[in-house]
């Protein structure tokens, strides 16, 4: 599984209350874990509010301290280069 489908499956189990500020200024690119090299983290991340069907977009790098915030470690970030080697359980 690639790191975006685990933090978007990790992102859909928390939910915001309407109005919450989730822009954390987090920077959307950091350095693969495994050879340094960058990944874009700003790719959309959808979380569900508590009440209703709307969703919040942000950045995968947003999400991931979201998920952080709530006490779910986020997937290491890799490389598509090196994507799919990690064991992750999370």
């Amino acid at each position: 599984m690639k790191h975006l489908e685990i933090v978007q499956y990790h992102a859909d189990h928390v939910a915001l209350i309407a109005g919450t500020d989730v822009d954390f200024g987090m920077p959307v690119g950091v350095a693969c874990e495994e050879c340094g090299s960058m990944v874009d983290l700003s790719t959309e991340i959808n979380v569900p509010f508590v009440v209703g069907l709307e969703r919040e977009h942000m950045t995968e790098a947003n999400a991931r301290q979201l998920l952080l915030e709530v006490g779910i470690v986020p997937p290491p970030v890799m490389c598509s280069r090196h994507e799919g080697t990690e064991v992750f359980h999370g």
